[in-house]
């Protein structure tokens, strides 16, 4: 069965607990991907028989204890190289053939047994030979798989991740030199010594044999006393492959170890046609060390002069984007990376059950992580929702305010406007009172400057309401509908005021003729054409004045006798009516009524009353003309 994880794009909890465990040591990596950079949070290394963490329960109880401090991330687990085959595969494979099939029938000729379940995982890397395809294949038994994970305890753990060993180191190496293609990877451990050959940047080898520091500790027992630890700690503290403390066991294994490993990469060289020699022994590709046994003291220096092996030290890292490793981390730190998917070449060894219980986690977060995002986008959406609400509320609060502002502007300006007709109404009757006496003054002048050259003589001036006070000079029998001339004895008590209000006092049928203006009764003596031809010239004459709104004669019925007949020709006296135009002030302004909360206009005493000749309300389409 295979399997590939999601990348690190689609994983919601980029962080991972990285489990490197081997006999003797217990390496933790706490790591996360935060955006792109990768941070270690935490890392621990536990030496197992100096804490004292020697039975399976107090190991699985530290790591609880370690998961409950870290907030349960979910596990990266590398099992030993052992108990794992990693290998290039070279396919050849029809355009329509399943990879993956042909793959899973080959795994069972490389693992030897077909009646367990393998979990095996692949990925096609270059360099094969024409008209095959090439395949970096690791398998290993399911059942080494949950051994290794009972041993941890951590069964009911979110496990995310199981690589071996070698692809952990791949992976390491990579993010510390991705730059560099060919290497030979040396992994020297407690009991196990891991091979890995990287060429063209992709893993192409991987080996693993049971000689580590675990070997060289048993050698020097044979030549010492004393018991395991004290050899321990003599091999770390001492250099007994020179100087006056060689010891020849150490030596005699450190040479065997030696020549296994030059043996095995030797064969695998030999394999792909880079034929070793005495000055080249690995076809000129580096050694790389890793593992706490490489730091006995003088080892390196007796491999170089006694084998011609010159490992170099593990390369620090130097990625702006990845964090330094601390050393014998490098296993742990590539499983992790492998974990994240951050790897070049993933390999991965979950078994299905475990792979099924990612998914499911990692579709409930894929779940909590939309909804969150949602819930976000909500309140985002509703956070500008309210805030467009509360920018049109204070918009809309203030324009009620200006509104307000205008209302109360409004009601004043109402007020002061009451006020001032007020003011007005108190003097527009002595206005009017000034207006009518220079319409009289000018009456007279006109009167006076209409009389040069002609033949004609003025027998009567008067203001049309005191006229009009006076009887009719012949009464008819049938008197016009239109109006019924009052007299002194018949008129009712309010006529005769001097109120210009009261002056055209109505009844139901009977209306004053009366209005703003003056009655001129003149005599013109000669024929009669002659004589109208002289009144035609002086009623065209005023009617070009604008101080008249109408100048005619006015009817037989509405004439008084009021003129010494000494003075009168009979046949020739006519009677001029002059009404003046109007100006405003003969009307009173309309009275505006204050606005609701608006104050009343001023009260004020009534002012003097208007002139005795301003009568009622004069017909609409009249001529009108300013004030002087």
């Amino acid at each position: 069965m295979t399997a590939s994880l999601p990348t690190w794009k689609s994983l919601p909890l980029r962080r991972v607990l990285a489990i490197d465990a081997g006999s003797q040591r217990l390496k933790l990596l706490l790591v996360q991907n935060y955006f792109g950079r990768v941070r270690i949070l935490k890392h621990e290394l536990l030496d197992l028989q100096a804490e004292g963490l020697l039975s399976p329960e107090e190991i699985q109880a530290h790591i609880q204890g370690v998961l409950d401090a870290a907030g349960r991330p979910p596990i990266a687990l590398a099992i030993p190289q052992h108990v794992t085959i990693s290998q290039t595969v070279d396919l050849a494979l029809a355009a329509d053939q399943d990879p993956a099939r042909a793959i899973a029938d080959e795994t069972v000729k490389l693992s030897g047994v077909s009646d367990s379940r393998i979990v095996y995982d692949f990925v096609q890397v270059g360099q094969a030979p024409k008209g095959r395809h090439r395949f970096w294949v690791t398998l290993c038994q399911e059942g080494e798989i949950r051994e290794r994970i009972l041993q941890l305890g951590v069964q009911h753990e979110d496990i995310c991740e199981v690589t071996s060993t070698a692809n952990a180191l791949l992976e390491a190496y990579r993010a510390a030199r991705p730059g560099v293609e060919n290497a030979l990877l040396i992994h020297l451990g407690a009991q196990t010594t891991v091979l890995v050959a990287l060429l063209a940047g992709q893993g192409a080898y991987a080996t693993s044999f049971q000689m580590g520091g675990e070997f060289f500790t048993r050698s020097l027992l044979r030549s010492q006393q004393g018991s395991h630890s004290a050899a321990e700690t003599l091999k770390r503290s001492t250099d007994l492959l020179g100087g006056p403390n060689v010891s020849a066991d150490l030596a005699a294994a450190v040479d065997g170890w030696a020549a296994e490993v030059k043996r095995q990469l030797q064969e695998w060289l030999a394999e792909r046609g880079l034929n070793p020699t005495a000055d080249s022994p690995f076809a000129g590709l580096p050694l790389v060390a890793s593992g706490p046994s490489f730091e006995q003291p003088g080892l390196l220096a007796y491999l170089k002069q006694r084998h011609g092996l010159e490992p170099q030290p593990w390369p620090p890292i130097t990625s702006a984007k990845l964090p330094p490793v601390e050393k014998d981390f490098e296993i742990a730190f590539g499983t992790a990376l492998q974990a994240l998917g951050l790897s070049a070449q993933p390999v991965s060894l979950l078994p299905s059950s475990y792979r099924a219980g990612w998914n499911r986690r990692l579709m409930r977060q894929r779940v909590e992580t939309a909804s969150l995002v949602l819930a976000a986008i909500l309140l985002v959406f509703l956070g500008f929702g309210i805030w467009q609400k509360a920018s049109v509320l204070r918009a809309k609060k203030a324009f009620l305010a200006k509104i307000e502002d205008g209302q109360r502007a409004f009601e004043a300006n109402q007020s002061l406007t009451a006020d001032l007709t007020a003011d007005y109404e108190n003097l527009r009757p002595l206005l009017a009172r000034q207006q009518g006496s220079l319409d009289v003054l000018r009456t007279l002048g006109l009167l006076e400057h209409s009389r040069s050259n002609r033949n004609f003589w003025y027998v009567l001036l008067a203001d049309q309401q005191s006229y009009f006070r006076h009887p009719p000079a012949v009464l008819a029998t049938n008197r016009p509908a239109r109006t019924n001339i009052l007299g002194p004895a018949l008129a009712p008590p309010e006529v005769l005021t001097d109120d210009p209000r009261t002056l055209a006092v109505t009844t139901a049928t009977n209306v004053s003729p009366a209005k703003p203006g003056l009655i001129a009764e003149l005599c013109v003596p000669g024929d009669p054409d002659t004589s109208r031809q002289v009144l035609a010239e002086l009623v065209n004459d005023l009617r070009q004045q604008p101080l008249f709104a109408k100048a005619d004669l006015l009817s037989e019925d509405l004439r008084r006798s009021l003129a010494d007949p000494k003075v009168i020709v009979p046949d020739r006296h006519y009677v001029l009516a002059l009404d003046f135009a109007e100006t405003e002030f003969y009307h009173a302004v309309p009275a505006r009524r204050p606005a609701a909360g608006g104050r009343e206009p001023l009260r004020r005493s009534p002012g003097p009353r208007p002139p005795l000749w301003q009568g009622p309300e004069p017909d609409s389409g009249k001529a009108t003309r300013g004030a002087p």
